[in-house]
């Protein structure tokens, strides 16, 4: 959408359309990723032409999270503890895609962290009620526990902001972005993925981090779109 609102001069708020695509593509971000010094959970891509339900010949061991590699908000996405379960989750991300991405499952603590003009803001800490942050915990209400600014270390604070700046840079990320992260029980960080249009409703992740800093919703929304004019002027 952003490539054809270049090609009929029609302005918009957020990154560009090349960065966009890098970081929808779940493998070639990760790749970004790895290569900039920016850790993430072990996995490898799997196309439906090639399927395979032995888990072994992709050196990773159960559990796992399968999940579509360009998809979004968790559809598709499983995590399978046993080959049943694996054949599973095989099936129901290829109803989706033709391209997959199977990780190693990290257990832990998980985050996300806005990114405004390469400065990160506050991290926030999501806990869901029940499983994990799926489809059904992001959209309805009551379904997760949301902190902001997280309980954590100062160094771990430092690193995880860090890390979501280097993340926005890598990918060419301009404007406004939010990257989510995995912390393990020894406070090793994974960082997961980054979404490049994050959700801009008063009771979105992003705007609560900002309004941690003196920010509201509509002073936020005025910021995004001037740092969006801005960049059209130069």
């Amino acid at each position: 959408i952003q490539a054809a609102f270049d090609l009929f001069g029609i302005r918009y708020t957020g990154t560009g359309y090349l960065s966009s695509a890098l970081a929808m593509d779940k493998e070639m971000s990760k790749k970004l990723f790895l290569s900039a010094g920016i850790p993430a959970p072990k996995g490898a891509s799997m196309k439906k032409a090639d399927r395979s339900d032995d888990i072994t010949k992709l050196g990773i061991q159960f559990p796992c999270v399968v999940k579509p590699c360009c998809g979004g908000s968790s559809i598709g996405v499983s995590i399978a503890h046993n080959a049943e379960e694996y054949k599973a989750a095989l099936d129901e991300a290829f109803r989706w895609e033709e391209n997959l991405i199977v990780e190693e499952y990290v257990k832990g603590r998980e985050f996300s962290v806005g990114v405004i003009e390469g400065k990160a803001l506050p991290i926030i800490e999501i806990a869901p009620v029940q499983g994990f942050y799926d489809y059904k915990n992001k959209y309805k209400a009551g379904s997760a526990v949301e902190t902001c600014p997280a309980e954590l270390s100062e160094a771990v604070t430092e690193k995880m902001q860090h890390y979501a700046e280097q993340v926005a840079q890598v990918l060419g990320l301009d404007t406004y972005s939010r990257t989510d992260f995995l912390l393990d029980e020894k406070e090793n960080i994974y960082c997961l993925e980054a979404n490049t249009l994050p959700g801009m409703t008063p009771t979105s992740l992003l705007p609560q981090e900002a309004q941690v800093v003196g920010v509201n919703f509509n002073e936020l929304c005025e910021k995004l779109i001037q740092i969006s004019l801005d960049k059209y002027e130069k």
